[in-house]
C-alpha cells in the first residue's frame, strides 16, 4: 500500500466546506509587497511539487482565520520549540509585516482536512497535519487535479489547531481586501503577543 496518491483519487468523492461571501480571514505578508492578494510559487506545504515550467505551476496564496493563527504561521513557526519563559522577538520583525483582511466575494469550494474528513477520502494523515510536506505536495496536485476543481484546501494550523485556507491560484481573482493595517498595529496584536508569552526587543 502506498500512501501517494493513486490515479484512483480522482473518482472519490471528496468532502467540500464552502466559506460563504463575505467571511473574513487575515493574511501577515511582508510589508514591501503591494498587493495583500499577492503569492509565489516557492516551496510551501501545498505547493506545485513538480519540475516543469515555472508559469505553468499552480500557485496557493495562504490566509488564516484568526490574526493569532498567522502571526503563528508567518512569523514565529518553530522558532519557540524549547524556549521556556518568554521569547524574545525583535521589534524590527514586526515592523517589517502589514496585515490584511481579506474576503471571498463568492462563495469558496475548500477541500475540508480537518476532523475525521480525510480519513472518509482515503487521505493519509500526515497530509493534513502537515508532518510530511513531500507527501502533502504529492496529494495537493491531486487535489488540484480533481475534477471537482476546489477552489483551494481548509486544514488544520499544526501549531495550534485553528484552521487556515490554501487558495489556489485561479481562485485568487475571487478574493478582495477590505482592509490592510501595519501588523504593529493591527487590533488584537497585544493579546497575541501576551498569549504566546513573546518579549519584543
Amino acid at each position: 500500500m502506498t500512501s501517494a496518491p493513486t490515479a484512483a483519487f480522482a473518482r472519490a468523492d471528496l468532502d467540500i466546506a464552502t466559506i460563504a461571501v463575505g467571511e473574513p480571514y487575515r493574511r501577515i505578508y511582508l510589508a514591501h509587497h503591494p498587493d495583500p492578494l499577492g503569492f509565489g510559487k516557492t516551496r510551501s506545504r501545498f505547493s506545485d511539487p513538480r519540475r516543469r515550467v515555472e508559469a505553468r505551476r499552480f500557485g496557493v496564496l495562504y490566509l488564516g482565520s484568526s490574526l493569532k493563527v498567522c502571526f503563528l504561521e508567518a512569523i514565529l513557526r518553530d522558532a519557540r520549540d524549547g524556549v521556556a519563559g518568554l521569547y524574545p522577538l525583535s521589534i524590527a520583525t514586526l515592523a517589517a509585516r502589514a496585515t490584511a483582511q481579506i474576503v471571498p466575494t463568492r462563495p469558496l469550494r475548500l477541500l475540508d482536512l480537518r476532523g475525521d474528513e480525510p480519513v472518509r477520502m482515503g487521505i493519509p494523515s500526515d497530509v493534513a497535519r502537515g508532518s510530511r510536506q513531500t507527501l502533502a505536495r504529492a496529494w495537493s496536485v491531486a487535489f488540484h487535479e480533481h475534477p471537482a476543481e476546489v477552489d483551494g484546501i481548509l486544514y488544520p494550523s499544526r501549531l495550534n489547531g485553528e484552521h487556515n485556507i490554501a487558495v489556489y491560484d485561479r481562485a485568487v481573482p475571487t478574493l478582495a481586501c477590505t482592509g490592510t493595517a501595519p501588523l504593529l498595529r493591527a487590533t488584537g496584536l497585544a493579546s497575541v503577543i501576551r498569549n504566546l508569552k513573546i518579549a519584543i526587543v
